[in-house]
């Protein structure tokens, strides 16, 4: 599922919670993913959201709301940014001779 989301071109999941293989399987393949429940009870269809991974800030850019989430460790945040597991696991390798 979250390599389907990500080929439509989603570029982050802001949800109440995740299964754990859905949470997995997103940060493997680089898809960006917050759990955020009030932000997800005020969000309506066409809302444009703003998205700070770093500080797991949601915010409602049409509503002029700001939510807290569940913030990515550091080194999932890395994960994310290199695109996912492989690309990371590479970058690593690569940087390490």
């Amino acid at each position: 599922a979250p390599l389907a989301i990500k080929a439509a071109g989603i570029s982050c999941v802001v949800a109440e919670s995740f299964a754990r293989i859905f949470y997995r399987n997103s940060i493997n393949i680089g898809l960006p993913i917050l759990e955020c429940p009030s932000a997800v009870k005020d969000i309506r269809p066409g809302d444009i959201l703003a998205v700070d991974l770093a500080k797991g800030v949601v915010s409602n850019i049409t509503q002029d709301q700001r939510y807290e989430a569940v913030s990515c460790p550091p080194f999932m945040q890395g994960i994310i940014e290199a695109g996912g597991l492989i690309d990371f696991v590479g970058r690593t390798l690569r940087k390490d001779g």
